[in-house]
This record gives structure tokens, sequence and C-alpha cells, in this order.
């Protein structure tokens, strides 16, 4: 049930408040509207991107970066220096050997071969450090000569 009732505004009389305008605008207002919101938006136009100088955001990027220097400060490790020599003068080489097998380390991976040739010595002390026989070394200079050759014939 509609009660409502379907009226046109033409019929209405020219006295009635639904015929009035809801506004009266000014003789040319719609002419001069877009000069007028053109020259509204250029005054008031503010940059894109500002940032204004506060204590309190001053502050707070002081804080954030003393924050960082200290936690870089306690990540980085602290660099070991070499230990003297007279530090490990009382250790003896089988305690150092042991040490570095239980640790899998190989003594003559972590050396620099510079130190071990220099520790050699000469050729003889080599062979006398390595209880190596003079017929080992002929028989397996004997056999690389041996597999030398078959690699130059082939």
């Amino acid at each position: 049930m509609n009660t409502d009732d379907f009226f046109r505004l033409d019929e209405l009389p020219p006295e009635h408040p639904l015929r009035q305008q809801p506004f009266h605008a000014p003789d040319g207002y719609f002419d001069e509207l877009p000069m007028r919101l053109q020259s509204r938006i250029a005054r008031k136009s503010k940059p894109a991107f500002s940032i204004s100088w506060s204590w309190q955001r001053s502050l707070a990027t002081m804080a954030g970066a003393g924050l960082v220097a200290v936690l870089v400060w306690q990540t980085i490790p602290q660099r070991q220096e070499a230990l003297p020599s007279e530090a490990l003068t009382g250790v003896s080489d089988d305690v150092i050997a042991a040490y570095l097998d239980d640790q899998g380390l190989n003594p003559y991976e972590l050396a620099d071969v510079g130190q071990i040739n220099a520790s050699m010595g000469s050729d003889t002390t080599a062979i006398q450090f390595l209880n190596v026989q003079p017929t080992d070394i002929r028989q397996k200079l004997d056999e690389q000569n041996l597999t030398e050759t078959k690699n130059l014939d082939s």
C-alpha cells in the first residue's frame, strides 16, 4: 500500500517552496567559477614533500643512530692477536699435536709452505725427518720416470 501521492512540479503554484530554486547564483557565477578555482589552487599550493625541524624528530633520529651504533659495536667480533711465543714455550709438541688431532686439523695444512720448507732445512734433513730410505726414493723416481715415458709414447 503505497501512500505516496505522485504529482508534477509544473502543476504546483509558482509560490510553492518546491518550485523555488534551491539557491540563487549571481549572474556569471558559473562562467567565472573555473578561474576562481584555479586562482585558489595556485595560492594554496604546497610542496609535495617538506620536512620541518622539530626537537622530537631530532631526538628520535639521534636515539635511532645511537641504537644502530651500539648494535654494530656489540656484533662485530673482537680481533684476537697472535699469541706471543713465550705463551707456548711450556707446551710440548706432543700436546699441541694431540690438540690439533682432537680438533680435526692437519698441522701441515695450517702451516705455510715456506715455513715448512724453512723448518726442514736441507734436503737431507727432510729425508731424515720423514724416515725415508734412499732405496724407497729411487724406486719412486723409477716409477715416475716409467709412467712419464709411457705418457710421452702414447
